[in-house]
């Protein structure tokens, strides 16, 4: 357990002192800042904003999962393994701390409204206490998925590194327009349910009355287990693969 904690905490303290992260979350600070700074002619719809988040939130995680493949160099992580004793340990160690991100995102997707609430009560049509814990909830998931999605995009995986991110984007739209695409054309079913189910939410969640513990619940054990199955996969391969 003492060197799981440690290798998480190097992980966390290298996050934490890295500039790359800093784009990735002001991007995502912006964004909301956006939808919740428009001019509208009335009240706002906590859950229409909440779901346009989350897809924020889910680019955003993807951006951060590719990313945090280069954060720790190659020399470095040997060590960590060296210490871990254990290829599986260390990179099972790393989907807890991409876990952590996914927290740290969500509470900073999941506070905006708040504070915009605390200050102007009046500004959503519908606000509790309970909205909060499903929508970050929901975005923990959703943003958890993504982070372990792009980061299953890792150099020694990829047979040509430099049309990686082009890849990765292409692979974030896809994500978001999984069910337009599939409504439109179904035969992209058979490859598309490969991606999270991320653009079908909207659907799902139509109004108040389907915010709930169980139908945000199983959305969110949705994205975890994608988010689980690429961390899986991620894992084997890396343990396969060796330097």
């Amino acid at each position: 357990m003492k060197k799981i904690t440690s290798i998480l905490y190097f992980h966390l303290f290298t996050f934490i002192h890295s500039p790359k992260y800093i784009m990735p979350l002001a991007v995502l600070v912006f964004l909301q800042l956006v939808i919740y700074t428009m001019a509208r002619g009335g009240p706002s719809d906590f859950i229409s904003d909440i779901l346009l988040i989350e897809i924020f939130a889910f680019i955003i995680s993807i951006w951060l999962g590719f990313a945090s493949n280069g954060w720790t160099d190659e020399t470095t992580e040997q060590l960590l393994i060296l210490r871990a004793k254990s290829h599986v340990l260390y990179y099972g160690t790393y989907v807890a701390f991409l876990f952590v991100i996914g927290i740290f995102v969500s509470l900073i997707s999941a506070s905006m409204p708040v504070l915009i609430y605390l200050l102007d009560s009046g500004f959503f049509q519908q606000f509790s206490v309970a909205y909060f814990g499903y929508s970050f909830l929901l975005l923990l998931g959703s943003s958890f998925a993504g982070l372990s999605l792009g980061a299953l995009f890792h150099s020694r995986m990829m047979l040509a590194t430099e049309e990686t991110p082009l890849l990765v984007i292409v692979v974030g739209l896809l994500s978001i327009t999984r069910q337009p695409i599939v409504n439109q054309f179904s035969i992209f079913q058979a490859v598309l349910w490969l991606l999270p189910y991320l653009s079908a939410h909207h659907g799902i969640i139509s109004d108040g009355s389907y915010f709930t513990f169980l139908t945000v619940g199983r959305l969110f054990l949705i994205s975890m287990l994608y988010g689980g199955a690429y961390s899986f996969i991620k894992v084997m391969l890396l343990s396969k693969r060796k330097f």
